[in-house]
């Protein structure tokens, strides 16, 4: 059926040597040689080498499209790009897909958990194992793929890889740069349909929403060090405000007590004003109607401003403003007093010179 020399080997409709032309050649492919290995006895179960994967390639279409280039090919592994989309939620919970072209690198936020799809399609014989892993120039950069994911025989369809960002910056991969390398196994057992374990059918054909519903029922699915992240700069941004809203109250209450000092020496003026008006007035009162009293008034005058001066000196301490006020009122008291005296002694001068009333000495 093989023609081992590496010359044309036809097996039924397929040239064996070539791969599937398109996608339904491919399925087609895949379907014939699904429960039978064309090079059964020429090759044997073991991680193939890459002349050997590339034949099962070519002949059972079991990851297509497959670019057979320089620098994707090593010993025992293909290196797949991206393609198709990428998935991811943001911090506030939104899914947020983005399809992946040649303009449109893959995005992976700092902290992130990003499902990137790849650029083939899968479709496995009973036969053959794939495993992947991140490209290494990847693993450097800090981002992180389970190690050595494993893709059952009898699998069909599209892979969804989850790239974890680990790191404190944003990075992008384009889709010239591979993303996993992937490696192939032949098992150890000759295919056969009947075998009792297979592939669940719910794994066949899967979608990405399929994968992420079975997942976590399609909820966001985040990094744990992104909501830490978000957690401290939430608690941060708290403090922040905290600290800011007491500066506020300590400058309200710093102006409420300068104020209240102004407020305080304001007091202090009037009463000393007021006084000293009070006294003013009466002095100026007396010696109008009495020459004889200018003298005792000038004291009287002399005292008050002597109390406003002490006032006035007192107002401009603003720790001292209450014995201030206080010495304050004891000089209106004082005056007060005074002119309680004053009039006490102006109402005997009255008496005295009454009509009818003989100073003491005449007759």
């Amino acid at each position: 059926m093989v023609d081992v020399s590496g010359e044309m080997a036809v097996a039924g409709e397929f040239d064996l040597n070539a791969y599937a032309s398109d996608k339904p050649e491919a399925e087609r492919r895949a379907a014939k040689y699904k429960y039978v290995d064309p090079f059964l006895e020429e090759i044997p179960p073991a991680l193939l080498s890459s002349n050997h994967f590339i034949r099962y390639i070519k002949a059972t279409a079991l990851i297509h499209p497959f670019h057979e280039e320089k620098g994707r090919i090593k010993a025992a592994s293909y290196e797949v790009k991206a393609g198709g989309s990428a998935v991811r939620w943001d911090a506030e919970g939104r899914k947020i897909v983005t399809p992946i072209s040649a303009t449109s690198p893959i995005y992976l936020p700092k902290n992130s958990i990003t499902f990137v799809q790849i650029e083939s399609e899968i479709r496995l014989p009973q036969y053959i194992a794939l495993r992947f892993n991140l490209r290494i120039t990847h693993v450097h950069r800090g981002l992180l793929l389970g190690t050595g994911p494993l893709i059952d025989p009898e699998f069909d369809g599209e892979i969804l890889i989850p790239i974890h960002n680990l790191t404190d910056q944003d990075y992008s991969i384009t889709t010239s740069e591979g993303l996993i390398w992937v490696e192939f196994t032949k098992t150890s057992a000759a295919p056969d349909e009947s075998r009792p374990y297979k592939l669940e059918p719910h794994k066949i054909r899967p979608t990405v929403a399929d994968y992420l519903e079975r997942a976590n029922k399609n909820n966001p699915i985040r990094s744990s060090l992104g909501g830490a992240l978000a957690e401290l700069r939430s608690r941060a941004d708290e403090a922040e405000r905290s600290a800011t809203a007491a500066s506020t109250r300590a400058d309200e209450a710093e102006s409420s007590a300068t104020e209240a000092k102004e407020s305080s020496k304001r007091l202090v003026t009037i009463f000393s004003a007021a006084a000293a008006g009070a006294v003013i007035a009466i002095v100026v009162a007396l010696h109008t109607y009495f020459g004889t009293m200018t003298q005792l008034a000038d004291g009287v005058q002399d005292k008050a401003s002597t109390a406003l001066a002490k006032t006035e000196a007192l107002a401009t301490r603003a720790d001292d403003d209450r014995r201030a006020i206080e010495e304050s009122r004891k000089a209106l008291d004082d005056a007060r007093k005074e002119i309680v005296a004053l009039r006490d002694e102006l109402a005997a001068i009255k008496a005295a010179r009454a009509p009818g009333i003989v100073s003491p000495g005449r007759k």
